[in-house]
């Protein structure tokens, strides 16, 4: 009774983390509305949104989980909303619409696979590997900026709250996994929270502006 409590309550947390996270694609639309332009801005973090939470919703389908269900239903539909906005403001409009037909396709693959494949515990396993490769790729994606972080030492480049943000999603689904005896959402998500720490830990060690840009003082007396 008592870890069936715990399991509720984190579910709960690692729910309303990921659904804030996920809002944070408005401030990023909401430029582009205001620029009346996307500039050179990719769309792949969108595209990959919508793929991402739409094998987790397949997932939590499959599992007959309703927290997992919920929290990717939001997901989809505010990752779609974004695209939408996107391909609106973008000069890019071929590249989008490409993304998008590959999208809907590997959709249309999955849900073709999911009608005809009659083993539910090799389906549930399918759409977990997959499910957690993708939240791999994903978390490891800003990783790639610690070498700039390394190479001039300063973290301006690091989003700190978005940082932050991502540990406590990922700690949250982490202890849920671990709680639910689920490998495939304790371990992306375990590996999504060591990687926020990391680049967590350069904020202590680095300062966040570039030192030719703070203050000159002098040292004569």
């Amino acid at each position: 009774m008592y870890l069936f409590e715990i399991k509720e309550h984190v579910a709960n947390l690692a729910v309303v983390t990921t659904i804030l996270q996920f809002l944070s694609g408005i401030l990023v639309c909401k430029q582009y509305v205001y620029n009346r332009t996307t500039a050179e801005a990719s769309p792949f973090p969108f595209i990959a949104g919508v793929l991402s939470s739409g094998i987790w919703l397949l997932y939590g389908l499959t599992k007959h989980n309703d927290k997992i269900v919920m929290v990717n239903t939001i997901g989809v539909t505010l990752m779609v909303s974004y695209t939408v906005v996107f391909y609106i403001y973008t000069f890019k409009k071929l590249m989008v619409l490409r993304q998008i037909a590959f999208t809907v396709a590997l959709f249309i693959f999955m849900f073709g696979y999911v009608s005809v494949e009659e083993d539910n515990e090799v389906l549930l396993s399918r759409l977990g590997l997959l499910a957690c490769s993708l939240t791999l790729i994903t978390v490891a994606a800003p990783m790639s900026k610690l070498l700039y972080v390394f190479k001039v030492k300063c973290t301006e480049c690091l989003p700190f709250p978005m940082i932050l943000m991502s540990f406590f999603v990922s700690a949250f689904w982490f202890l849920y996994g671990l709680i639910d005896e689920d490998i495939f959402i304790t371990i992306p998500n375990s590996i999504g929270a060591i990687l926020a720490v990391i680049q967590l830990s350069l904020f202590a060690i680095f300062p966040s502006t570039p030192h030719s840009s703070l203050p000159y003082k002098s040292t004569i007396a």
